[in-house]
């Protein structure tokens, strides 16, 4: 990841490329895929499956990058310095050169906020975008707390870089900044209760660099550094206390391995190693305690893999029929592990797994043949992602063993917080909170840009938005009410 190519084709596409070698892998296709999405007028948001990365220029990695998942989670267009946004842009909003369409998507949007904003109302669900960053246009929530109050990401416009950001419903959204010397940073991860966020900051001086971050408000952004030989490393995932940091680190030239480290103040960084017969690693999540962590194993195939001390990494497996899988999320005991693999039917589907079931599948949205999740609550009863719906288009999901899978808009349509002229399209679920109510993740708001957004629901479908009569945020969300 820390070579980003120039990203280019605005067109959506979707390619799904597969063979032992061919550095084209599953991780490419799940979480990664968002790398390239695209909105073309009336189409919606389109996850770009492909190893074809693009971006702005870059002399690192460049080549590695197609080998193994980047986890960016949206499309970003070309920023160039002093450049204004435009045609060259993977996300544009399509507007008509009339005021009155455009009037329109501007009261469009407005009612859509109106109907969805917490910050009046006094039930318990609600929806809302995230804004941006200063100067910003667009946005991406990646990760939230236990108790679904802190939400991080990243947000940048067309003459400001990407910026890590923390967001609570008090402060609104706050850039992080960056590392010393570096111009750029993304936030991955959120610990329990929403003090320590990690993720990666970037240069682009030759050669591009990436440095894994643990951000506090005492500290600062401070940089994990990387271990001998390696050139880069990235931050994931963070446990519950903040003391555990897992990722992956990587040497700056074309196709050479990645591996997984684990990160604590006492050890420093630590690399996991690699399943056996494979040439690369990379760690995706870690448990509350710190003790397990998920990722994949990639080069030659692509396999899920679940690391303890004890067991050293283990491979998952795959779906029936399956070659190629990959585990992104893991519950707080470390017990359900969850992500993507394909299938028999050569589609990607979202799994979740246990040492009891092995990888389940978690099924399609209704006329849908893709799926991917991306995270799990606390007891691993509720999984969140992105999946295709019968029109082709992607939709954020949520699942439980009661409902299976069903769209968050369904969610929210049933729940009342929004009306059928909601405006936003919701392309993915990124993090859930540990009750399983709250759910960040992508969007494209009404005027045609990406935003990050946070949604409560009821904890079933067909349970009705109960009231916080004490506004205490009961509802076993663990702790205070979003509003305060």
């Amino acid at each position: 990841m820390p070579g980003k190519m120039a990203r280019s084709d605005p067109r959506p596409s979707v390619q799904v490329t597969r063979g032992a070698g061919s550095g084209q892998h599953l991780a490419s296709v799940l979480q990664e895929g968002r790398e390239n999405a695209n909105i073309d007028a009336g189409l919606g948001f389109i996850w770009r499956i492909s190893v074809h990365f693009s971006g702005r220029p870059s002399a690192c990695r460049c080549n590695q990058l197609r080998t193994y998942a980047r986890a960016m989670p949206a499309a970003r267009p070309a920023r160039w310095p002093g450049r204004a946004l435009g045609k060259e842009g993977i996300m544009h909003a399509t507007l008509s050169p009339s005021w009155k369409k455009s009037l329109l998507l501007v009261f469009v949007s407005v009612v859509a906020f109106a109907t969805a904003t917490p910050a009046t109302s006094g039930s318990q669900c609600f929806f809302q975008g995230l804004g941006f960053v200063p100067g910003g246009n667009q946005s991406f929530a990646l990760g939230v707390n236990a108790n679904g109050t802190v939400v991080v990401g990243f947000s940048f416009g067309p003459n400001v870089p990407d910026q890590a950001f923390r967001w609570t419903a008090a402060s609104g959204m706050v850039g992080l900044g960056s590392l010393p010397g570096f111009m750029s940073s993304d936030a991955r991860g959120v610990n329990a209760d929403g003090k320590v966020v990690v993720g990666f900051s970037t240069h682009d001086r030759p050669p591009s660099q990436e440095q894994a971050f643990r951000w506090t408000a005492a500290s600062g952004m401070v940089g994990l550094g990387f271990l001998p030989g390696f050139m880069s490393s990235d931050a994931r995932g963070v446990n519950a206390d903040g003391t555990v940091v897992v990722g992956f680190l990587a040497f700056s030239g074309p196709n050479e391995p990645f591996q997984a480290f684990r990160w604590t103040a006492a050890s420093g960084m630590v690399g996991l190693g690699f399943l056996p017969g494979f040439m690369s690693s990379e760690a995706r999540g870690v448990n509350a305690d710190g003790k397990v962590v998920v990722g994949f194993g990639a080069s030659p195939s692509e396999q899920a893999f679940r690391w303890t001390a004890a067991s050293g990494m283990v491979g998952l497996g795959f779906l029936p029929g399956g070659n190629l899988s990959s585990a992104i999320g893991v519950n707080a005991n470390g017990k359900v592990v969850v992500g993507g693999s394909n299938d028999a039917s050569g589609h990607n589907q979202a799994f979740r797994w246990t040492a009891a079931s092995g990888m389940v599948g978690l099924g399609f949205l209704p006329g849908g043949n893709f799926s991917v999740a991306n995270g799990v609550n606390a007891n691993g009863k509720v999984v969140v992602g992105s999946a295709r719906d019968a029109s082709g288009a992607f939709q954020a999901f949520r699942w439980t063993r009661a409902t299976r899978m069903q769209s968050v808009v369904t969610l929210l349509l049933a729940a009342k917080v929004v009306t059928m002229d909601f405006g936003w399209q919701l392309t993915g679920a990124n993090g859930v909170s540990a009750d399983g109510t709250v759910i960040v993740g992508d969007g494209v708001a009404p005027l045609g840009l990406p935003q990050g957004w946070i949604a409560r629901l009821p904890k079933e479908s067909n349970e009705d938005c109960e009231e916080d009569d004490d506004n205490q945020g009961d509802n076993d969300n663990q702790g205070e009410d979003f509003r305060q």
